[in-house]
């Protein structure tokens, strides 16, 4: 399988773009605009919920992946405002996300 015929299934895959209301920052497909709509944090560490808002993944902010390291994705490079953060994929995993259009959609609903 080709590295173009990859990104084309990933994307076709990709849980953002289909409508899903479980997706998480982890699951974004590199380049794509969302937008935050919440964060959860892990019982286990229930500090990364704050410390998440406090650098910026509030409700309505909008993010972009702007990369994953290799091997293995692990840290990704999120972009949120005019800063730029490595988060590790459990704390990407945290913030849930939608795209642009779905996050408009969901609001012209309220």
């Amino acid at each position: 399988m080709s590295r173009r015929d990859k990104v084309v299934r990933r994307r076709a895959l990709n849980p953002i773009e289909q409508g899903s209301s479980s997706a998480t920052l982890d699951h974004a497909v590199i380049g794509q605009l969302l937008t935050v709509q919440g964060v959860r944090a892990p019982i286990a560490a229930p500090e990364w919920g704050r410390w998440l808002e406090e650098i910026g993944f509030i409700i309505g902010e909008q993010v972009v992946l702007m990369a994953r390291a290799l091997p293995g994705g692990d840290p990704l490079v999120v972009r949120i405002g005019q800063s730029t953060f490595a988060l590790r994929r459990a704390e990407a995993a945290c913030v849930r996300v939608a795209s642009v259009d779905q996050a408009y959609v969901e609001e012209r609903k309220v």
